[in-house]
């Protein structure tokens, strides 16, 4: 036995005790969304056994019988995701610990403590709701790194929570709003990037309709998410009010026979409010290692800012998008100093990739490097430092253990692919490309759609559709593009399979049947509206 069939055991039976675990000690709303989660692998082994597997090629689908999944594969499959995708679940769990110490610093209460003040006074809730709805889709329409911006989503929603949104309004405002910002990406790499390079398109790509996409369903969204709201601030208010009253009630009854609990009526309204703490890093609150009642903000946000710059440089391909061969070059220039005959940086900077092709790996060690600093500027002690990263990645593990697990389905495609061996995608792409002859905008974005349960990663998604694709004209290739890439975004909206889904409602404690009573309609309009605008397109 060679030690990566070692390896693999070990760490197949690790990650059988991790979600053991998770399953145990998680609320209820958990257990819902594995079993989620679960339904979702079900659904692609009962597929397997009834609809062949099949490869196009020339304008024609071979099938060569089914290939179903078998009851071992139903255990083996889970474990199999789990290894190969926990980077993405080990990315959840430093950004965890990242909290973790800034909450240790005391720095993030006071700053969402002004700033939520500075907007409830004045009544102002609504524009700090919308102006994060598009500050976040802008940032992920123009990068397409939603991983890393998810960094953000802690910060924004603590502020959220302090002015009384719901659970499910600041997961819309947040984690919805990077999504929608995949629906409607303009240069985004790991969105617009992947359709340029995988079917030769160019960046600029029909880019006025991708801009009038991108204005049109971001207000659409920020209309949505505030009206509804603004609905649940006021049933929060009515929910209060009668309470409240309920509570007078009760305390004067006491007061006539003679008890007094105003003490306690006190300690339930600070209970209430502390409910809303659900985007913290940690559980429980952490002892603030600062005494003093002001705690520099500005340090902490400059901080910040400073590691999602490196971070878009470091993870943007600028080479594949625009040419630009500026890092490369300096990667070579400062890979090529010596000393003597001895490669100085070609030594200490062994295994950190170029700019403009870092990976999650790179991204984890700026995270850890991030917390040091702030560590540092705070004056946290080494114990302090430990003690926050650990409590926040703590709370973020079954975050991390449901994104890991949301590619059950990719892992079994991934390896067919690898093997050319087809799938049964493939036979139902077949199936609905063989209904009409030439292009389609209907017909691609249901294909794109469906394959999207299947595709959690543009990639791979493309890669499945170009063969169906290619005998299109270069008008249609272009329109295709803008569509697919489209709706992929939507398809991470609704589906239980998309990564940055399944971590929001995991982190939010919100149940996958309300975020999609809360979700389809803009989803819907949206795939009407880009099926529509691709259709215009093409009588033009």
């Amino acid at each position: 036995m060679n030690t990566e069939v070692i390896v693999s055991i070990i760490m197949g039976i690790l990650g059988v005790i991790l979600i053991a675990l998770m399953i145990r000690k998680s609320r209820k709303v958990n257990r819902n969304l594995l079993m989620v989660l679960g339904i979702s692998f079900l659904i692609f082994a009962v597929l397997s056994w009834v609809i062949p597997v099949g490869t196009y090629s020339g304008g024609k689908l071979s099938t060569t019988g089914i290939s179903p999944v078998g009851l071992v594969d139903l255990v083996n499959m889970p474990i199999s995701a789990f290894i190969t995708f926990i980077l993405y679940g080990v990315v959840f769990a430093v950004i965890g610990g990242l909290y973790g110490v800034i909450e240790k610093t005391g720095a993030l209460d006071m700053f969402t403590e002004r700033v939520s003040a500075r907007y409830t006074h004045n009544g102002k809730e609504s524009k700090f709701l919308c102006g994060t709805i598009i500050l976040l889709i802008v940032l992920s329409s123009l990068t397409g790194l939603v991983l890393p911006l998810f960094v953000l989503v802690p910060l924004f929603a603590a502020i959220l929570f302090k002015m009384n949104y719901d659970k499910i309004t600041v997961l819309a405002a947040t984690v919805g709003s990077l999504l929608v910002g995949n629906v409607v990406s303009t240069y985004g790499f790991n969105i617009t990037g992947y359709t340029k390079n995988l079917l030769s398109l160019d960046m600029n790509n029909q880019i006025w309709t991708r801009l009038i996409l991108f204005v049109l369903l971001t207000i659409l969204y920020a209309l949505i998410v505030v009206r509804s709201a603004k609905k649940g601030l006021k049933d929060v208010k009515k929910a209060e009010i009668k309470a409240e009253v309920k509570k007078e009630v009760k305390e004067a009854k006491k007061e006539i026979k003679g008890v007094k609990k105003s003490s306690k009526v006190n300690t339930t309204k600070k209970a209430s409010k502390k409910s809303n703490t659900r985007a913290l890093a940690v559980t429980k609150p952490v002892k603030k290692v600062s005494s003093k009642s002001e705690v520099r903000t500005a340090p902490l946000i400059v901080i910040l800012i400073c590691m999602l710059v490196v971070a878009f440089a470091g993870m943007y391909n600028w080479y594949y998008s625009f040419g630009i061969d500026l890092f490369n070059n300096m990667h070579e220039a400062v890979m090529g100093v010596k000393i003597g005959e001895f490669a100085i940086f070609e030594k200490l900077l062994n295994g950190v990739s170029q700019f403009g092709y870092w990976s999650n790996v790179e991204f984890i060690g700026l995270m850890i490097v991030t917390s040091m600093v702030i560590g540092l500027v705070y004056k946290l002690s080494l114990n302090d430092f430990i003690e926050g990263f650990i409590a926040g990645a703590k709370k973020w593990i079954p975050t991390a253990i449901y994104a890991a697990l949301a590619s059950m389905v990719l892992v079994v495609l991934y390896q067919a692919l690898q093997m050319g061996s087809g799938t049964f995608v493939n036979t139902i792409n077949g199936g609905l490309f063989g209904l009409v002859d030439g292009f389609n905008p209907f017909i691609v974005g249901v294909s794109a759609l469906i394959s999207g349960f299947f595709f959690n990663d543009l990639y791979y998604l493309l890669a499945a559709l170009t063969s169906f694709i290619n005998g299109f004209d270069a008008s249609s290739m272009s329109i295709a593009g803008v569509l697919i890439q489209s709706v992929y975004g939507i398809a991470m909206m609704i589906f239980p399979t998309s990564i940055v889904l399944i971590a929001g409602l995991s982190h939010f404690d919100v149940s996958y049947k309300k975020w999609i009573k809360y979700i389809w309609r803009f989803a819907l309009i949206a795939f009407l509206l880009l099926t529509l605008v691709c259709g215009v397109l093409t009588l033009l």
